[in-house]
C-alpha cells in the first residue's frame, strides 16, 4: 500500500471510538490586564461564568469522558479566587492539571499555593526576548514580571513553560526566545498570532508562508537537538519534512492510538475546548453554542454523537489543496485557519507553505 492509502486506514481506524484526551477550560473572561492585541478580547467577566460548584461539576463531566489533561485558561486564570481549590480538586480526577497565566499574579505566595495544589505545568506568557517588545503589547513593567514569574515558579517547584506568540512583528526574535528559554531551564510553547478579539483587524500582523515555514523548520530542528518535550508548536505543514514521523506512521507494527499514529489536527478527535459558561467548541470556537453546554449534558455523549464533531472527522469532506495532499491523514491542515478566513471550515488551509511558489510563500 502506497503512502496516502495506509495512512488513510490508520486515521480511521483512530477516529473511529476516539477519547478526548486534551481539554482547555477558559474558566473566565476577565483580566488583570489590558493587551492590545488580546486575541479572545478578555477584560471583564461574561455574565454567567460558573460557580465554584458548576465549574467542579464540569470537571467531573470531563473527568468521565477520559480526558488526561486540562488546562485552565481564560482570561487570566489567576484572577478567580477560587482558582487554586478548582485547580486542586481537578488534580484528584485528572492525570495532568496546568495553568496558562499572563505572569502578573504570579508572586511568591502564588507559585507556592499552585504547587501546593498539585498543578504539574504553568505556561506563562512572553511576546519577545526584551521589555520594549513585549511590554509594547502587555503594558509597561509586565516584561519583568513574567521574568519574575518563572524564577518564582521554579523556586516553587512547579514545571514552567513560556508561551510565545509569533507574529509578523516579532518573529526575528524566536532564536533569542528559544535561548531565553534555555537559559531559564523551562520549555518553550510557541503559537501563531491571529486576528482575533482586540487583534481583530491586524492581519498584517499574521506570519507569512514563509515566515510560518522558517519558524517551523527551526522549532523542529531544535526538538531534534534537543528534544521533543523542550518545544511544542503547532506542527501542521512540517510533517511533510519530517521523515521519522512519516516512516512511524507507515510502520505495520504500530496501531494507530494517540501514541503510535499522528492524525494531524486534533480538534474534535483528541482536543477541544470550554468557555466559562460550560458551552462545549472546537479550535478557533468552532461549533460553539450547538454542541452542548457541560452543566447539563454528557462530554462523552457530544464526543460520541454529535454530527458536527462527526463531519470534522470525516476528512472526505476536504477540499481545495487540503483535500488532495499525500498528507491530509496526517496533517490535515488547520482546521480554524479554513473557518477564520475562508468561512469553511472544510476549505483548504489557507495558510499552508507546502509546494508554495516563491511568490506565494510572501503573502498572507
Amino acid at each position: 500500500m502506497n503512502f496516502l492509502e495506509t495512512t488513510k486506514k490508520k486515521y480511521y481506524d483512530a477516529v473511529k471510538n476516539p477519547v478526548p484526551i486534551m481539554a482547555g477550560l477558559r474558566i473566565t473572561q476577565a483580566c488583570n490586564l489590558n493587551c492590545n492585541l488580546c486575541g479572545v478580547g478578555a477584560g471583564k467577566h461574561f455574565s454567567g461564568e460558573m460557580t465554584t460548584g458548576e465549574a467542579k461539576k464540569v470537571i467531573n463531566n470531563i473527568s468521565r469522558a477520559g480526558v488526561s489533561h486540562l488546562s485552565f485558561g481564560g482570561g487570566e486564570p489567576l484572577v478567580r479566587e477560587d482558582i487554586i481549590e478548582l485547580a486542586g480538586y481537578a488534580v484528584h480526577r485528572i492525570d495532568s492539571v496546568g495553568i496558562v497565566s499572563n505572569g502578573l499574579a504570579l508572586d511568591k505566595s502564588m507559585a507556592l499555593q499552585i504547587a501546593g495544589a498539585g498543578v504539574n505545568q504553568v505556561m506563562v506568557s512572553l511576546d519577545g526576548v526584551d521589555p520594549e517588545t513585549h511590554d509594547a503589547n502587555r503594558g509597561a513593567g509586565s516584561y519583568d514580571r513574567v521574568i519574575k514569574a518563572i524564577k518564582n515558579l521554579r523556586d516553587a517547584r512547579v514545571t514552567a513553560r513560556i508561551s510565545f506568540t509569533i507574529s509578523h512583528t516579532n518573529c526575528h526574535q524566536l532564536p533569542g526566545v528559544i535561548d531565553l528559554a534555555a537559559k531559564y531551564g523551562v520549555n518553550l510553547h510557541v503559537q501563531e498570532f491571529f486576528a482575533r478579539g482586540r487583534a481583530s483587524g491586524h492581519d498584517s500582523l499574521i506570519l507569512t508562508k514563509r515566515e510560518r515555514r522558517d519558524m517551523q523548520r527551526l522549532l523542529h530542528k531544535t526538538q531534534i537537538e534537543r528534544g521533543a518535550g523542550s518545544i511544542s508548536f503547532e506542527n501542521r505543514y512540517i510533517v511533510s519534512e519530517d521523515e521519522r514521523l512519516k516512516q512511524i506512521c507507515m510502520d505495520p507494527s504500530l496501531g494507530s492510538g494517540f501514541y503510535d499514529f499522528c492524525v494531524g489536527s486534533l480538534t474534535g478527535i483528541y482536543s477541544l475546548f470550554v468557555s466559562s459558561t460550560g458551552d462545549v467548541s472546537l479550535c478557533g470556537g468552532y461549533g460553539a453554542g450547538r454542541l452542548g453546554n457541560l452543566k447539563n449534558t454528557s462530554l462523552s455523549e457530544i464526543w460520541k454523537n454529535s454530527e458536527l464533531i462527526k463531519e470534522i472527522r470525516n476528512r472526505e469532506k476536504f477540499t481545495g489543496k487540503c483535500g488532495e495532499c499525500t498528507y491530509l491523514y496526517i496533517c490535515g491542515g488547520t482546521r480554524s485557519n479554513a473557518d477564520h478566513i475562508l468561512k469553511d471550515i472544510f476549505a483548504e488551509d489557507p495558510l499552508c507553505w507546502v509546494d508554495c511558489s516563491e511568490k506565494e510563500l510572501d503573502a498572507i
